[in-house]
């Protein structure tokens, strides 16, 4: 049916009123979500979420062959020895071997073994002596077990070790222990690493065990401890590892974090898991792979490991089997072990792995957890921190010359840029300031900008200034750990806005983890759904808004860990990256530029680093509110003990001047960072308020 002619032209009069209608529908649409977007891009969620995947993209591995490999991982076992802080090596003690009484099983005998680690640190494990050798010496198996409830008690490791015992190997199965005291450089892997090596020369100094035919297994935690181990002992003959190999970005998250052994100082400065596990080529290694974060490494990875072993001569010595199970070192995975160890370590080249016998029976936990020597204590570590203490810890530095003085304080600052990992800092997206607005408060003028920092972080800062001041202003800038806008609202003698009504420039920036950025800002806001990069198995965000929190704390104190990228030293970068984008202003005088930290110890190290490493900072105020890595109130920042405290990174600012307020008792005595002051002829520049 034809609608009126009326109609009709009304209609082609009005289409193009419609159309225009509806491309303006269209524009408006386009620009809210182009408003939307960019609103997205400076949300400080999605920036630091698109700082975590840039510091995350995996290592490149590359294919070397021939005396090119050797010496990349002679190069790169003692690099990651040191980041371990074990190179060198810890002296090889008496292990002081002590035995429990024996548990009968049909198949062998069960003892735990104590050892000792370090001066008076002992460790233990369980000891399966086969009742059968049909080879002596026999071949030997480590297998260290993850984070099961029971520990090596536990069902899962027991079963694996007795039909080890069962096919004649002397095993053994270490605790897997957990210490960490990084400010002193002993993480998880320290004693982890340490533990197994120790282990093996457990294992090499028993006369029944062929020390030349010694493998090494885990799953999860112990597929970790295996990869270690594999990697940094050439010692290891055969690895299978189980339920671990991946890239780091497979484990780390930007709300949570996995178990803090993964986290060890650095690692991902100079490699990353795959070439870990492959380090120990020509080492044959197995990688038995499941529904977890090791769902991918057939794809991503194993590929690269191939041809690093065709390579060298050696394709036969890898083997990958993916089994869509849940985490576990269920009965098929055990079997496919026990082959590999028999084709290696036996050169027995079966078709199958062996059967695990449906009747094998496990001993009751109790019973195994219940072998102890009362004279011994094998979970008591602290001796370690004393060890390092003793052995590694700086020494408190005097001088009497200024050139001794001056040369102490270059190497100190090379040893900082190496601490705070300067070297991984992203390159900088933004070219410049964003302005975000203009108004008027008073008689001041408050301004909103956004300056960049590294990658394409933006630190919402404001800056203040007097409404009549005219010309260049001596800078101050005034970060507080409450954020910008606190501090903005603050007034009295030291505000921000008393500092600006007498004639300064005042800068308040949100520095990471501070105001906008601060944890428990983002809490709510950073999400796994925010992650571009496509994870196997994501880790999930808590419920519990508080743990929500801790959650975010945990993740990025641990990321940074592995990073080589601390904190404390992403702090220092934005203190820096805002300093550099304010003295381009026409207003801002050059000298003096001072800074003041309130409300936290790790803002007041961020500042005292940025001092250290900015010449053009000319005094510095902090607040250290009675901490100092001493008494381990600081962000953690490995190693840094062993270059020094408080005062002596505040010693390299000795030509400014430093104010240290709510200074600790542990941090030492401060004469001596007086006499670098007189050294510098500046002792009026130095003024230290104790506790």
């Amino acid at each position: 049916m034809r609608a009126p002619l009326g109609l009709w032209r009304l209609g082609l009069t009005a289409l193009p009123l419609l159309f225009g209608l509806g491309l303006s529908l269209v524009e408006a649409r386009a620009g809210q979500d182009a408003t939307r977007q960019e609103e997205q891009r400076l949300h400080p969620a999605w920036m630091l979420v698109d700082y975590y995947e840039q510091m995350s993209v995996p290592r490149p591995f590359e294919i070397r062959t021939g005396q090119a490999f050797k010496t990349h991982q002679a190069a790169l076992r003692q690099k990651l020895l040191g980041l371990l802080g074990l190179w060198p090596l810890p002296a090889r003690l008496p292990l002081e071997v002590r035995m429990t009484e024996a548990l009968d099983h049909p198949w062998c005998t069960v003892r735990r073994a104590y050892y000792q680690l370090w001066p008076g640190v002992y460790a233990s494990g369980l000891l399966y002596l086969p009742k059968e050798m049909p080879e002596r010496p026999a071949p030997a198996m480590l297998c260290p077990h993850g984070h099961w409830g029971l520990g090596n008690a536990h069902s899962v490791v027991q079963a694996r070790c007795l039909m080890f015992a069962h096919l004649g190997y002397v095993t053994f199965s270490p605790n897997q222990n957990h210490y960490e005291d990084l400010d002193l450089g002993i993480s998880h892997q320290t004693l982890g690493v340490w533990g197994n090596m120790r282990a093996l020369d457990f294992l090499q100094g028993r006369p029944d065990v062929d020390p030349d035919r010694i493998g090494v297994c885990g799953e999860s935690g112990g597929g970790l401890q295996t990869q270690m181990l594999t990697a940094l002992d050439a010692r290891v003959k055969a690895a299978t590892i189980v339920g671990m190999t991946c890239d780091f970005r497979e484990i780390l998250f930007p709300h949570t974090a996995h178990c803090d052994c993964n986290h060890f100082p650095a690692v991902m400065r100079f490699t990353d898991g795959p070439e870990l596990s492959a380090l120990g080529l020509p080492v044959p290694v197995q990688y038995l792979t499941m529904n977890d974060w090791t769902r991918n490494f057939q794809r991503d990875d194993l590929p690269a490991v191939t041809r690093l072993y065709a390579a060298n001569g050696c394709p036969d010595r890898v083997h990958c089997l993916y089994e869509p199970t849940e985490h576990t070192y269920d009965k098929s995975k055990r079997e496919w072990t026990y082959w590999w160890m028999d084709k290696w370590l036996r050169h027995r080249d079966q078709r199958g792995p062996p059967t695990e016998p449906a009747s094998l029976e496990t001993l009751p936990p109790e019973a195994l957890r219940g072998l102890s020597l009362t004279s011994l204590h094998d979970d008591e570590f602290a001796g370690i921190s004393e060890a390092y203490r003793k052995n590694r810890r700086f020494w408190v530095p005097t001088w009497s010359q200024r050139k001794d003085f001056l040369a102490w304080r270059g190497r100190m600052v090379a040893a900082l840029k190496e601490l705070l990992g300067e070297e991984r800092q992203l390159p900088r997206a933004g070219t410049g300031p964003e302005n975000q607005s203009r108004t008027d408060d008073g008689n001041l003028i408050v301004e909103r900008i956004a300056y960049p920092s590294e990658g394409g972080l933006r630190i919402p800062t404001i800056l203040l200034r007097a409404r009549e001041a005219r010309g260049p202003r001596p800078v101050v800038m005034l970060c507080d750990d409450a954020g910008k806008e606190a501090a903005l609202q603050r007034t009295g003698p030291g505000s921000a806005r008393q500092l600006a009504e007498g004639g300064a420039l005042v800068v308040l920036p949100d520095v990471r983890f501070t105001g906008e950025y601060s944890f428990t800002n983002l809490a709510k806001e950073i999400e796994p759904a925010l992650v571009k990069f496509p994870i196997a198995s994501m880790l999930p965000k808590a419920a519990d808004p508080k743990k929500q929190i801790a959650g975010l704390v945990r993740a990025w104190e641990r990321n940074s860990i592995v990073w080589g990228r601390p904190l404390t030293g992403m702090a220092c970068t934005d203190v820096r990256a805002v300093l550099e984008g304010v003295m381009a202003r026409s207003d801002a005088r050059r000298s003096p530029v001072r800074v003041i930290s309130r409300g936290s110890g790790g803002l007041a190290m961020a500042v005292i680093f940025a001092a250290a490493l900015d010449a053009r900072i000319t005094a510095i105020d902090v607040d250290l509110g009675g901490a100092c890595y001493e008494n381990r109130k600081l962000p953690t920042l490995p190693f840094v003990l062993w270059h020094g405290d408080v005062l002596q990174w505040a010693a390299l600012a000795a030509d400014r001047t430093v104010t240290l307020r709510h200074l600790p008792a542990e941090a030492g005595d401060p004469a001596g960072l007086a006499q670098a002051f007189k050294l510098l002829r500046n002792a009026r520049g130095l003024e230290c308020v104790r506790e």
